[in-house]
């Protein structure tokens, strides 16, 4: 009997352990200029259309869908040789054309000193865009806030024709405010970036959200955070303004996921931060 009992026992000790399935849970579908937040179990690498995304030691992840894409997005997880492949469907959403008519000469056309300053100033956003995120998701337990109080007058992704010529799509939305009206921290994160007269955008500010996701602040009149400081969700940190391209006093915030610009407005919306 007891020698049965050890046979027993070395056969089940010879059987390989069941291996965990590697879990990939996305929703099933998403709209241009959307984001949302995905999860891997147990942590592993993912890549969405080739282009490997971060993930945080509890799995999460986040894509972020451009605008102008057409296709379905593919999610590959993997982690040693087990891979799992999600495809989701890609809808297409109905934008806008905003005119406006009235501006100066050099709102259309900069000169080119004021080209060259565009090209600096957009390489330097960019090098904080792709420099490595911070590796937790701050804002997944209590999504976003609107930054400051106000209508807003500029939507994400709507087609600009500015004096009759049609110009750059609009990468945020936009809120009409009175001078030195406060804006928060829609989320905490890490300020990246602090940067004055800036020749379209004027006082900047970039805030670090968690996983490649981060705000930028444009046309402030004053910024109070500091590089490099952590901010609480509602913290006050610039002031309304009209620095750089304006017409007027008001807040450009944007949301990017990476490089790729996401509707901010629709992180206001719904909850895309609640997973198993």
């Amino acid at each position: 009997m007891k020698q049965w009992i050890i046979a027993i026992g070395l056969f089940f000790s010879l059987v390989p352990s069941p291996v965990l399935a590697l879990q990939l849970i996305l929703p099933e579908n998403a709209y241009q200029g959307d984001m949302f937040v995905g999860r891997v179990l147990p942590p592993a690498t993912v890549s969405v259309g080739g282009t490997t995304r971060p993930v945080s030691p509890q799995g999460y992840f986040v894509i972020g869908v451009p605008r102008r894409q057409k296709t379905d997005l593919l999610v590959l997880a993997q982690v040693g040789n087990k891979k799992t492949l999600k495809i989701i469907r890609i809808l297409a959403y109905r934008w806008q054309i905003q005119r406006i008519d009235g501006l100066p000469e050099w709102y259309i056309n900069p000169p080119p000193e004021g080209l060259k300053q565009i090209k600096e100033d957009s390489k330097r956003i960019r090098a904080i865009r792709q420099a490595k995120p911070y590796p937790v998701p701050l804002f997944l337990e209590n999504g976003f806030i609107k930054p400051t109080q106000g209508s807003i007058t500029g939507i994400f992704g709507s087609k600009r024709i500015l004096n009759s010529k049609p110009r750059s799509l609009h990468w945020g939305v936009d809120f009409a405010a009175p001078m030195n009206t406060p804006v928060y921290s829609p989320a905490d994160g890490i300020v990246k970036l602090v940067a004055k007269d800036m020749y379209l955008m004027g006082n900047t500010l970039i805030i670090d959200h968690g996983l490649g996701v981060q705000s930028i602040f444009v046309h402030l009149n004053s910024i109070e955070a500091k590089e490099s400081e952590f901010v609480k969700q509602g913290a006050t940190i610039a002031r309304v303004g009209k620095t750089g391209r304006a017409t007027g006093p008001h807040l450009h915030w944007g949301i990017s996921v990476g490089t790729i610009p996401v509707d901010p407005v629709r992180m206001l919306k719904k909850s895309v931060f609640i997973l198993p």
